[in-house]
């Protein structure tokens, strides 16, 4: 591994990088010695498990890369569990720690990802990110909302270093599927015991399935279904497709029963690109009138996506569409202006991190009782301007645009069908995780999600990594000369 051999380096010589390792060795088995004798309870064990992750991380850094996002997926589930170390919950200091094993390994290994096309649009949004933590004094909050933004990012970077072959890519997609069975067969356990009859928002009585926060749980719902129709068509056999079918159809059925828009529309926009770009067209055209028959026959969907006719047509009921999604519209025009109210240096740089919700406090909103009057912005590039500025929105973008990019090129170049057909798989979920962005609090304010979601990318841009080595990508090949025309001559030494 590059990076442990510069570390090496970095001390001159082996046997000094022995003696160092050596002495960090028994410093640390002191103090759990230590931790043993005078600590009760679980504490030395969980700090022995700790250490042992950590060196197998950096040891063999592809697999417990892998079991880190197992691992996010599931503890999504586990929310309840009352482990806490201050303030801190288990998510909390799960994401922190990966977090912070992410950066360093990030730094060591920068090498190895000098071709990725991402990585020049990286330094300025980590730069501004941390401009953005600096002006917030509450700490706490700086450092969970700095992770939020930046986990994903590395977690994604990581992935696209080390899931260095074809093998590897395919491991990692295969089993992300698999493990989202879990989380898909418990929510399916709540549905069927009832869990419906408990749990009612606006109006509906919905499905929390295992999670604590609805809107998670369905666009997790949804990251299961995307994946189960793009794997349906990699399926060979029958019976492998109606596995398939019923394992995303059950995701399906569960994001449906949450009546959240947002996932349910960003799958919408998924399939239809995803048929688009296979050239399914018969498929699109059919699954689009289904669609369209569904909307129609459905009085609940007709209600939740009313507020489509509302925007061209405002009813006097909701306030001149201030109350249009759920108050989105109030929240957004009254947010914009006193955003563009600010010093030139706030519009610029943002209002530092935590500092969305300064914008949002006076706008008509349903959530500000429930919330104490901390409403975001119930946008995920709203919310990110108005903390840290355009720079880092644009910077976020433009790498969703290479992840996009980059799909295509694989789409078209890769020799192996799989990952041709993974490419696909990312430029449709890009598309529909941007229409989830602009709408909602999704792929950027959610860990999880947004773990998922650049996963899944570092898959692609590991690919169009190697076509770039391999020479399938890259400046076109020079032109046959014409017949009769005299050679070129032949390079200089």
């Amino acid at each position: 591994m590059s990076g442990m051999r510069e570390l090496r380096d970095a001390f001159g010589s082996n046997s000094r990088f022995r003696a160092v390792s050596l002495g960090g060795a028994a410093l640390f088995l002191s103090l759990l010695a230590a931790a043993v004798m005078l600590v009760p309870g679980p504490a030395p064990l969980a700090l022995l498990a700790g250490a042992a992750g950590v060196a197998a991380f950096f040891l063999r850094p592809a697999p417990v890369l892998l079991g880190f996002f197992v691992l996010r997926i599931w503890l999504d589930l586990l929310w309840w569990l009352p482990f806490k170390v201050g303030s801190l919950n288990l998510m909390e200091l799960y994401t922190g720690g990966v977090t912070a094993l992410c950066g360093v390994l990030f730094l060591l290994e920068i090498r190895r990802l000098a071709a990725h096309p991402a990585l020049v649009f990286f330094a300025p949004y980590v730069l501004v990110l941390i401009v953005g933590g600096a002006r917030n004094f509450e700490l706490r909050s700086a450092v969970e909302i700095f992770a939020r933004y930046l986990s994903p990012l590395l977690i994604g970077f990581l992935v696209a270093g080390f899931m260095d072959t074809r093998e590897r890519r395919r491991r990692f997609f295969v089993v992300t599927a698999l493990v989202c069975a879990v989380p898909v067969a418990l929510s399916v356990f709540h549905l069927l015991n009832g869990q419906m009859r408990t749990y009612t928002l606006a109006g509906y009585n919905r499905l929390l399935g295992g999670y604590k926060n609805l809107h998670g749980h369905a666009l997790s719902m949804f990251l299961i279904a995307a994946m189960a129709t793009w794997w349906w068509f990699e399926a060979s056999t029958r019976a492998k497709r109606a596995a398939i079918a019923l394992y995303g159809g059950a995701a399906a059925i569960c994001l449906y029963f949450t009546y959240v828009r947002t996932g349910l529309l960003a799958l919408a926009v998924f399939g239809a690109t995803l048929l688009w770009i296979e050239k399914r067209q018969r498929l699109l055209f059919a699954g689009g009138l289904a669609l369209a028959v569904f909307v129609l026959l459905n009085p609940a969907m007709q209600d939740r996506f009313k507020d489509f006719v509302l925007i061209f047509a405002p009813d006097e009921n909701v306030l001149a569409t201030r109350k249009i999604g759920s108050g989105r519209f109030g929240i957004w025009s009254a947010a914009i202006g006193e955003y563009l109210r600010q010093s030139p240096l706030d519009i610029v740089m943002g209002l530092g991190i935590g500092g969305h919700f300064l914008l949002t406090r006076e706008a008509f909103n349903p959530y500000s009782m429930a919330s104490d009057g901390n409403v975001d912005a119930h946008s995920d590039y709203l919310t990110m301007t108005f903390q840290v500025g355009p720079v880092a929105t644009l910077s976020y973008l433009a790498m969703q645009v290479q992840a996009l990019r980059c799909g295509l090129d694989v789409h078209r170049r890769s020799p192996d069908p799989f990952m041709r057909r993974v490419g696909a798989f990312v430029v449709a979920m890009s598309i529909g995780a941007t229409v989830a962005n602009v709408v909602s609090n999704s792929f950027i304010n959610r860990i999880t999600q947004s773990w998922m979601f650049w996963s899944l990318c570092g898959l692609v841009f590991a690919e169009w990594m190697a076509l770039r080595r391999e020479g399938r990508l890259g400046a076109p090949a020079p032109a046959a000369p014409r017949p009769g025309a005299a050679p070129a001559p032949a390079p200089q030494p």
